[in-house]
């Protein structure tokens, strides 16, 4: 009996010489050659066994891992560092740690995504430039300009018109041209920071998020009270005047719009008007949570899917319940993982994957739930061709109203 277990008898006296054919000179048993070639597939069927049995044990602890702490931290990567100081620092503004500031909050975002190459004290004079300008606005018609409504007068007309600003003190007149509305890189998807304020302030060309967001600085800056909605795919400033009558200020068009503008246009359903979803005036604390969800979606862009992004998520959750968004990435998030954990752990039905890892299926729960609350919330995507038709509507409405009176918020001089 040989080391593997093979019984050879070998004949006590040779007998007569068979004749000689490859075939079975190949096939004999007795043939050391043979012997070898068993032994080595022998050899190499355990070695192969062997490495299916560590890539199965492997994969069973990498599914296990992600199981427990979703996907692997990208912390140790250079630049990740910034993302993580801008999510400290929004998250003392939500806690009421420091002050709330959401001109801070998104240069802190923006900068994260650019490696910490913005400078705030740029940042900061370029946002003072137009306080200024607004604030000569004001003493130019004699507002006062502490008045919450002249000031929202002052900011919406130093973005959406022409201005010959006399600076006090001088006789130098400043001219302060409009925002230009990016229609070439609405989506930016040609460079993805065309829609960060820090753009539009360098290049005075910017989209709906950036927009409306540098509006609200302006009347942080002021002390002015706007607020942020959302429509699908896009954001815009609300805002009230004397007698509590809400006012849409549309900055990409340089109007003023009606509710059912954006019902018609829009793509919004009741159901999401009812769960505040959009046309809601945001609190400022609201707007600032969003912007942590905003700082997740450059994280990912970036860096890929880790507990980072749902520590961003949840963060913002807690601050901005309605915040489809959040919800949205999660369910992305827990998406990625449950499949992720199914293909590590080679089930290819829900039923499998909750019989092998109870633990494992909980994510798969949570990611149904996830899209049941969407659904439930009367959030539809928005096709991009109908994006792009309201696009050219609300382009088409300003031409029609360039020879008509444009609607105003008036304010009486007193």
């Amino acid at each position: 009996m040989d080391t593997y277990g093979i019984n050879i008898n070998f004949p006590s006296s040779p007998g007569p010489s068979a004749p000689f054919t490859p075939s079975k000179q190949q096939n004999n048993i007795y043939d050391p050659n043979e012997l070898i070639r068993r032994r080595q597939r022998a050899q190499q069927e355990i070695e192969e066994a062997t490495a299916m049995m560590r890539e199965i044990e492997e994969c069973y602890s990498i599914a296990s891992s992600l199981t427990k702490n979703g996907f692997p931290s990208q912390a140790g990567i250079p630049g990740t560092e910034y993302f993580r100081s801008a999510y400290q620092e929004i998250s003392d503004m939500l806690h009421d740690s420091i002050p709330l500031n959401l001109e801070r909050a998104i240069f802190l975002i923006e900068n994260a995504y650019l490696n910490n190459q913005l400078n705030f004290n740029d940042f900061q004079k370029s946002i003072s430039e137009k306080a200024d300008y607004c604030k000569w606005r004001m003493r130019e018609l004699k507002l006062n300009p502490h008045d919450g409504l002249a000031q929202n007068m002052a900011i919406f007309s130093l973005l959406t018109d022409t201005l010959n600003i006399r600076q006090p003190g001088t006789e130098k007149t400043v001219t302060h041209y409009p925002l230009k509305y990016n229609l070439d890189d609405y989506d930016s998807q040609k460079n993805f920071t065309s829609h960060f304020v820090n753009t539009l302030l360098t290049t005075n060309v910017g989209q709906c998020h950036s927009m409306p967001l540098l509006y609200l600085i302006l009347a942080e800056r002021l002390g002015a009270k706007a607020y942020l909605a959302l429509a699908p795919q896009h954001s815009f400033v609300k805002i009230q005047d004397d007698n509590g009558a809400w006012y849409n200020l549309e900055l990409t068009c340089r109007s003023i719009l009606s509710d059912y503008h954006y019902m018609n246009s829009s793509y919004i359903k009741s159901e999401a008007i009812r769960n505040k979803l959009y046309m809601n005036p945001l609190s400022k604390k609201e707007t600032v949570a969003s912007l942590l969800t905003t700082l997740g979606q450059y994280y990912l862009m970036k860096y890929g899917y880790d507990p980072f992004i749902l520590d961003c998520l949840h963060t913002a959750e807690s601050y901005s319940p309605h915040d489809i968004y959040n919800k949205i990435m999660e369910a992305d998030y827990e998406t990625r993982l449950t499949l992720e954990i199914a293909r590590l752990l080679n089930a290819r039905h829900p039923e499998t994957l909750k019989k092998i890892s109870p633990e494992a299926y909980k994510h798969y729960e949570r990611m149904h739930e996830l899209y049941k609350e969407i659904d439930n919330s009367g959030y539809e995507d928005m096709p991009k061709e109908i994006y792009a038709r309201w696009l050219r509507h609300v382009e088409k409405l300003k031409k029609e109203e360039d020879g008509h009176a444009q609607p105003t918020i008036r304010k009486t001089v007193k």
